[in-house]
């Protein structure tokens, strides 16, 4: 999680590059959309790399919102992949890449306080080109967290952006997504998850760094619904 970790460049870093790289090209073009950060509120620290795989399912509040939406195809929110590779660029800042939602792009997290403090304050930034609109979507939010202990941290936070309407997308004649006709919007969610971080020897790569749960409540939807993620940080 980057939370106890003071360390210098790795050899493993590499091969986490490598797998940010392949990740996000893959879920890069798979549909999704913009609710939910997946990756809490405290910077990484210097020189500290991370990937995280994630991916949101929807849950309606009701089943009549649930049928409407699949009946009208409007706010018919589908399972959302996304990955996101970070660097930390120093103790407060942390830049990397993230794929979602169509689009790829780059990402950035600034905090208020180091890694190794008890609380966390951040702001997220980003920019994303969709990559069958030719259109770019920006995002931006807070985040704020506590660590409990020396492994789990609680967050809380608001992300937003203004871009294309991804779940909404008009179909042509054909059937096919009209990516000519698609409207921007601003779009936002309050955001609530917790990381916890997972303790593995050298050895034993295949042990997660952390893992997180996620749930977000989007903001500019006529359906009642809320994201559940998941998320597995290496």
């Amino acid at each position: 999680m980057g939370i106890i970790y003071n360390g210098v460049w790795k050899e493993g870093n590499t091969m986490k590059l490598v797998k940010a790289i392949c990740m996000t090209a893959f879920l890069a073009v798979g549909q999704g959309c913009y609710y939910g950060s997946m990756i809490g509120a405290r910077t990484l620290g210097e020189n500290h790399m991370t990937v995280t795989g994630a991916v949101a399912m929807p849950a309606y509040f009701n089943a009549d919102d649930r049928r409407e939406a699949g009946e009208e195809d409007i706010d018919n929110v589908p399972v959302s992949p996304s990955v996101t590779f970070l660097s930390g660029a120093t103790e407060k800042i942390d830049i990397g890449i993230s794929g979602r939602a169509w689009g790829i792009g780059p990402v950035m997290r600034v905090g208020f306080f180091g890694p190794t403090n008890k609380a966390a304050l951040s702001l997220i930034a980003g920019a994303s080109y969709i990559v069958p609109a030719k259109l770019l979507s920006t995002q931006f939010g807070i985040s704020a967290g506590y660590l409990l202990g020396s492994s789990l941290e609680v967050y809380a936070g608001w992300d937003a952006g203004y871009g294309p309407d991804l779940i909404n997308i008009p179909e042509n004649s054909d059937g096919n997504n009209d990516w000519d006709e698609v409207e921007n919007k601003l779009h936002h969610s309050i955001n609530a998850g917790v990381m916890y971080g997972l303790s593995g020897s050298e050895e034993e790569e295949w042990i997660p760094e952390s893992i997180g749960f996620e749930f977000a409540i989007p903001m500019d939807l006529a359906k009642n619904l809320v994201m559940f993620g998941l998320a597995v940080t290496y």
